[in-house]
Protein backbone atom coordinates (compact mmCIF):
# COMPACT_ATOMS: atom_id res chain seq x y z
CA UNK A 1 0.00 0.00 0.00
CA UNK A 2 3.00 2.76 0.94
CA UNK A 3 4.43 1.85 -2.68
CA UNK A 4 1.07 2.32 -4.73
CA UNK A 5 1.23 5.67 -2.26
CA UNK A 6 4.89 6.57 -3.37
CA UNK A 7 3.81 5.57 -7.14
CA UNK A 8 1.34 8.13 -7.26
CA UNK A 9 2.75 10.88 -5.60
CA UNK A 10 6.09 10.48 -7.95
CA UNK A 11 3.40 10.48 -10.66
CA UNK A 12 1.81 13.35 -9.61
CA UNK A 13 5.22 15.50 -8.88
CA UNK A 14 6.20 14.83 -12.43
CA UNK A 15 3.59 15.81 -13.94
CA UNK A 16 3.55 19.15 -11.80
CA UNK A 17 7.21 19.66 -12.96
CA UNK A 18 6.18 18.73 -16.46
CA UNK A 19 3.41 21.18 -16.65
CA UNK A 20 4.93 23.90 -14.62
CA UNK A 21 7.85 25.38 -16.92
CA UNK A 22 5.18 26.04 -19.83
CA UNK A 23 2.45 26.98 -17.38
CA UNK A 24 5.30 29.52 -16.17
CA UNK A 25 6.24 30.88 -19.70
CA UNK A 26 1.84 30.84 -20.75
CA UNK A 27 1.69 33.57 -17.56
CA UNK A 28 4.49 35.44 -18.50
CA UNK A 29 4.17 35.93 -22.04
CA UNK A 30 0.71 35.55 -22.83
CA UNK A 31 -1.71 36.65 -19.84
CA UNK A 32 0.64 38.94 -18.05
CA UNK A 33 0.84 40.84 -21.56
CA UNK A 34 -2.44 41.07 -21.69
CA UNK A 35 -3.29 42.30 -18.21
CA UNK A 36 -1.23 44.61 -18.54
CA UNK A 37 -2.23 45.94 -22.47
CA UNK A 38 -5.82 46.32 -20.65
CA UNK A 39 -4.31 48.14 -18.10
CA UNK A 40 -2.68 50.88 -20.75
CA UNK A 41 -5.71 50.67 -22.18
CA UNK A 42 -7.45 52.61 -19.09
CA UNK A 43 -4.80 55.62 -19.54
CA UNK A 44 -3.74 57.80 -22.03
CA UNK A 45 -0.08 56.89 -22.09
CA UNK A 46 1.92 58.21 -24.73
CA UNK A 47 4.57 55.42 -24.85
CA UNK A 48 7.21 58.03 -23.10
CA UNK A 49 6.01 59.00 -19.58
CA UNK A 50 7.00 56.94 -16.99
CA UNK A 51 3.70 57.54 -15.06
CA UNK A 52 0.41 57.07 -16.41
CA UNK A 53 -2.68 59.25 -16.24
CA UNK A 54 -5.99 56.49 -15.70
CA UNK A 55 -8.75 58.21 -17.86
CA UNK A 56 -11.36 55.32 -17.21
CA UNK A 57 -13.12 53.75 -20.21
CA UNK A 58 -12.25 57.07 -22.24
CA UNK A 59 -10.73 54.91 -25.05
CA UNK A 60 -13.33 52.46 -25.41
CA UNK A 61 -15.58 55.06 -25.78
CA UNK A 62 -13.91 57.01 -28.69
CA UNK A 63 -13.73 53.58 -30.47
CA UNK A 64 -17.50 53.03 -30.55
CA UNK A 65 -17.99 56.43 -31.46
CA UNK A 66 -15.65 56.90 -33.68
CA UNK A 67 -16.70 56.11 -37.74
CA UNK A 68 -13.07 55.52 -38.56
CA UNK A 69 -12.93 52.28 -36.28
CA UNK A 70 -15.84 50.88 -38.17
CA UNK A 71 -15.34 51.41 -41.48
CA UNK A 72 -11.31 49.97 -40.60
CA UNK A 73 -13.47 47.42 -39.21
CA UNK A 74 -15.58 46.72 -42.62
CA UNK A 75 -11.95 46.97 -44.44
CA UNK A 76 -11.14 43.74 -42.33
CA UNK A 77 -14.46 42.10 -44.19
CA UNK A 78 -12.71 41.22 -47.37
CA UNK A 79 -10.00 39.35 -45.35
CA UNK A 80 -12.74 37.77 -43.46
CA UNK A 81 -14.45 36.76 -47.04
CA UNK A 82 -11.16 35.21 -48.38
CA UNK A 83 -10.24 33.68 -45.00
CA UNK A 84 -13.12 31.35 -45.42
CA UNK A 85 -13.18 30.68 -49.10
CA UNK A 86 -9.04 29.62 -48.36
CA UNK A 87 -10.24 27.32 -45.42
CA UNK A 88 -12.98 24.94 -47.79
CA UNK A 89 -10.10 25.51 -50.95
CA UNK A 90 -7.90 24.15 -48.58
CA UNK A 91 -10.45 21.42 -47.58
CA UNK A 92 -10.80 20.30 -51.40
CA UNK A 93 -7.61 20.16 -52.39
CA UNK A 94 -6.97 17.83 -49.56
CA UNK A 95 -9.69 15.97 -50.82
CA UNK A 96 -8.63 15.93 -54.10
CA UNK A 97 -5.03 15.11 -53.46
CA UNK A 98 -5.76 12.71 -50.51
CA UNK A 99 -7.05 10.41 -53.57
CA UNK A 100 -5.54 7.83 -56.03
CA UNK A 101 -4.44 10.97 -58.57
CA UNK A 102 -1.06 10.89 -60.61
CA UNK A 103 1.91 13.30 -59.17
CA UNK A 104 0.13 14.16 -56.10
CA UNK A 105 2.94 14.48 -54.23
CA UNK A 106 4.29 17.49 -56.90
CA UNK A 107 0.78 19.00 -56.47
CA UNK A 108 0.87 18.73 -52.64
CA UNK A 109 4.40 20.71 -52.94
CA UNK A 110 3.49 22.74 -55.44
CA UNK A 111 0.42 24.46 -53.53
CA UNK A 112 2.24 24.09 -50.08
CA UNK A 113 5.11 26.32 -51.70
CA UNK A 114 3.96 29.81 -51.63
CA UNK A 115 3.31 29.64 -47.54
CA UNK A 116 7.48 29.38 -46.80
CA UNK A 117 8.27 32.37 -48.81
CA UNK A 118 8.91 35.59 -46.81
CA UNK A 119 5.77 37.49 -46.67
CA UNK A 120 7.27 40.94 -47.23
CA UNK A 121 8.45 38.82 -50.57
CA UNK A 122 5.19 38.04 -51.35
CA UNK A 123 4.03 41.40 -50.75
CA UNK A 124 6.58 43.25 -53.24
CA UNK A 125 5.80 40.38 -56.05
CA UNK A 126 2.02 41.45 -55.46
CA UNK A 127 2.88 45.12 -55.40
CA UNK A 128 4.32 44.14 -59.04
CA UNK A 129 1.27 42.08 -60.01
CA UNK A 130 -1.41 44.93 -59.33
CA UNK A 131 0.89 47.79 -60.90
CA UNK A 132 -1.34 49.36 -63.42
CA UNK A 133 0.98 50.69 -65.90
CA UNK A 134 4.01 48.57 -65.77
CA UNK A 135 1.83 44.75 -64.15
CA UNK A 136 2.15 41.97 -66.27
CA UNK A 137 -1.76 41.19 -65.78
CA UNK A 138 -2.78 44.90 -67.23
CA UNK A 139 -0.31 44.65 -69.77
CA UNK A 140 -1.77 41.27 -70.68
CA UNK A 141 -5.26 43.06 -70.93
CA UNK A 142 -4.13 45.81 -73.03
CA UNK A 143 -1.52 43.36 -75.67
CA UNK A 144 -5.10 41.36 -76.44
CA UNK A 145 -7.20 44.65 -76.96
CA UNK A 146 -8.90 45.09 -73.84
CA UNK A 147 -6.77 48.10 -72.52
CA UNK A 148 -10.13 49.51 -71.35
CA UNK A 149 -10.63 46.71 -68.73
CA UNK A 150 -6.96 47.31 -67.34
CA UNK A 151 -7.43 46.54 -63.45
CA UNK A 152 -7.15 50.09 -60.68
CA UNK A 153 -5.84 46.92 -58.24
CA UNK A 154 -5.25 49.00 -55.37
CA UNK A 155 -7.08 52.25 -55.81
CA UNK A 156 -10.58 51.48 -55.29
CA UNK A 157 -11.55 50.77 -51.96
CA UNK A 158 -13.66 47.15 -52.55
CA UNK A 159 -11.16 46.23 -54.97
CA UNK A 160 -8.28 47.37 -53.29
CA UNK A 161 -9.16 45.26 -49.94
CA UNK A 162 -10.02 41.96 -51.59
CA UNK A 163 -6.40 42.41 -53.66
CA UNK A 164 -4.57 42.43 -50.78
CA UNK A 165 -6.75 39.77 -48.99
CA UNK A 166 -6.03 37.50 -52.28
CA UNK A 167 -2.40 37.82 -50.93
CA UNK A 168 -3.16 35.61 -48.04
CA UNK A 169 -5.32 33.06 -49.96
CA UNK A 170 -2.43 32.79 -52.22
CA UNK A 171 0.14 31.82 -49.54
CA UNK A 172 -2.12 30.18 -46.86
CA UNK A 173 -4.16 27.79 -48.64
CA UNK A 174 -1.57 24.97 -48.90
CA UNK A 175 -1.12 25.10 -44.89
CA UNK A 176 -4.90 24.42 -44.45
CA UNK A 177 -5.05 21.76 -47.37
CA UNK A 178 -1.51 20.26 -45.27
CA UNK A 179 -3.41 20.66 -41.95
CA UNK A 180 -6.56 18.47 -43.44
CA UNK A 181 -4.47 16.22 -45.46
CA UNK A 182 -3.30 15.12 -41.45
CA UNK A 183 -6.31 14.98 -40.69
CA UNK A 184 -7.25 12.92 -43.39
CA UNK A 185 -4.72 9.89 -42.75
CA UNK A 186 -6.77 9.75 -39.32
CA UNK A 187 -9.80 8.69 -40.68
CA UNK A 188 -9.86 4.59 -40.79
CA UNK A 189 -9.62 2.96 -44.13
CA UNK A 190 -11.93 0.45 -43.43
CA UNK A 191 -14.58 3.15 -43.27
CA UNK A 192 -14.13 3.46 -46.75
CA UNK A 193 -13.52 0.44 -48.05
CA UNK A 194 -16.87 -0.61 -46.10
CA UNK A 195 -19.13 1.82 -48.04
CA UNK A 196 -17.10 0.98 -51.18
CA UNK A 197 -18.58 -2.32 -50.77
CA UNK A 198 -21.86 -0.97 -50.10
CA UNK A 199 -22.39 0.96 -53.77
CA UNK A 200 -21.08 3.86 -52.41
CA UNK A 201 -19.05 6.64 -54.85
CA UNK A 202 -16.32 8.98 -54.44
CA UNK A 203 -18.57 11.72 -53.59
CA UNK A 204 -21.00 9.69 -50.65
CA UNK A 205 -17.83 8.87 -49.11
CA UNK A 206 -16.77 12.76 -48.68
CA UNK A 207 -20.50 13.53 -47.60
CA UNK A 208 -20.64 11.07 -45.03
CA UNK A 209 -17.54 9.63 -44.17
CA UNK A 210 -15.13 12.60 -44.97
CA UNK A 211 -16.87 15.81 -43.70
CA UNK A 212 -18.45 14.67 -40.87
CA UNK A 213 -14.56 12.77 -39.49
CA UNK A 214 -13.25 15.88 -40.31
CA UNK A 215 -15.67 18.51 -38.19
CA UNK A 216 -13.41 19.40 -35.42
CA UNK A 217 -10.70 20.20 -37.47
CA UNK A 218 -12.58 22.24 -39.95
CA UNK A 219 -13.49 24.43 -37.29
CA UNK A 220 -10.20 24.94 -35.66
CA UNK A 221 -8.76 25.63 -39.25
CA UNK A 222 -11.92 27.88 -39.95
CA UNK A 223 -11.04 30.00 -36.72
CA UNK A 224 -7.18 30.30 -37.15
CA UNK A 225 -8.43 31.88 -40.71
CA UNK A 226 -10.96 34.04 -39.35
CA UNK A 227 -8.32 35.07 -36.56
CA UNK A 228 -5.69 35.68 -39.14
CA UNK A 229 -8.40 37.85 -41.24
CA UNK A 230 -9.30 40.13 -38.16
CA UNK A 231 -5.77 40.54 -37.52
CA UNK A 232 -4.15 41.51 -41.06
CA UNK A 233 -1.78 43.51 -41.05
CA UNK A 234 1.36 43.33 -42.83
CA UNK A 235 -0.20 43.44 -46.32
CA UNK A 236 -1.46 46.99 -46.24
CA UNK A 237 1.29 48.35 -43.85
CA UNK A 238 4.15 47.24 -46.58
CA UNK A 239 2.00 47.87 -50.04
CA UNK A 240 -0.56 50.80 -48.91
CA UNK A 241 0.23 52.06 -45.98
CA UNK A 242 -3.21 51.72 -45.10
CA UNK A 243 -4.05 54.41 -48.18
CA UNK A 244 -5.19 56.07 -50.21
CA UNK A 245 -6.93 57.62 -47.31
CA UNK A 246 -7.93 55.18 -44.85
CA UNK A 247 -9.52 53.05 -47.21
CA UNK A 248 -7.25 49.87 -47.15
CA UNK A 249 -6.34 50.41 -43.24
CA UNK A 250 -6.98 47.28 -40.85
CA UNK A 251 -7.94 47.13 -37.30
CA UNK A 252 -4.62 46.10 -36.36
CA UNK A 253 -2.86 48.57 -39.30
CA UNK A 254 -4.65 51.00 -37.57
CA UNK A 255 -3.77 50.04 -33.50
CA UNK A 256 0.32 50.43 -34.88
CA UNK A 257 -0.26 54.13 -36.86
CA UNK A 258 -2.31 55.00 -33.14
CA UNK A 259 0.58 53.87 -31.37
CA UNK A 260 3.74 54.88 -33.42
CA UNK A 261 2.75 57.43 -35.32
CA UNK A 262 0.83 59.27 -32.88
CA UNK A 263 1.72 58.16 -29.72
CA UNK A 264 -1.10 57.06 -28.51
CA UNK A 265 -0.61 53.86 -26.67
CA UNK A 266 -3.18 53.92 -24.29
CA UNK A 267 -6.06 54.14 -27.81
CA UNK A 268 -3.61 51.80 -29.50
CA UNK A 269 -4.26 49.54 -26.10
CA UNK A 270 -7.90 49.92 -26.36
CA UNK A 271 -8.10 48.86 -29.86
CA UNK A 272 -6.04 45.79 -29.57
CA UNK A 273 -8.60 44.85 -26.66
CA UNK A 274 -11.62 45.90 -28.72
CA UNK A 275 -10.21 43.52 -31.44
CA UNK A 276 -9.71 40.50 -29.30
CA UNK A 277 -13.37 40.53 -28.22
CA UNK A 278 -14.26 40.70 -31.68
CA UNK A 279 -12.37 37.55 -32.09
CA UNK A 280 -13.61 36.12 -29.01
CA UNK A 281 -17.23 36.90 -30.24
CA UNK A 282 -16.49 34.81 -33.73
CA UNK A 283 -14.92 32.15 -32.27
CA UNK A 284 -18.48 31.85 -29.69
CA UNK A 285 -20.61 32.35 -33.24
CA UNK A 286 -18.68 29.40 -34.57
CA UNK A 287 -18.63 27.21 -32.11
CA UNK A 288 -22.33 27.79 -31.76
CA UNK A 289 -22.80 27.36 -36.00
CA UNK A 290 -20.85 24.56 -36.29
CA UNK A 291 -21.19 22.38 -33.35
CA UNK A 292 -25.04 22.65 -33.48
CA UNK A 293 -25.08 24.62 -29.90
CA UNK A 294 -22.21 23.66 -28.21
CA UNK A 295 -22.61 20.21 -28.86
CA UNK A 296 -19.07 18.33 -28.68
CA UNK A 297 -17.60 16.56 -31.72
Amino acid sequence: MMQNMNDNLERRLTIVLFLALPLIVLLVFSYYPAVKLFQISLTDWDGLKPTYNFIGLANYKEIISQNTAWKTLVNNLAYVIISVIQTFLGLYFAILLDSNIRAKRFFRSFLFMPYILNGVAVAYMFSYLYNFEDGPINILLRSIGLGDYSIHFLSNTWSANMSLAFMGLWQNTGLAMVIFLGALQSIPKDLYESASMDGANFFDKVRFITIPSMKLVVQINLFLSLNGALQAFFQPFIMTKGGPGDRTQTFASMAYYTAFNFHNFGLASALGIFLLAIVLIVLLIQNIVIRGGGEES
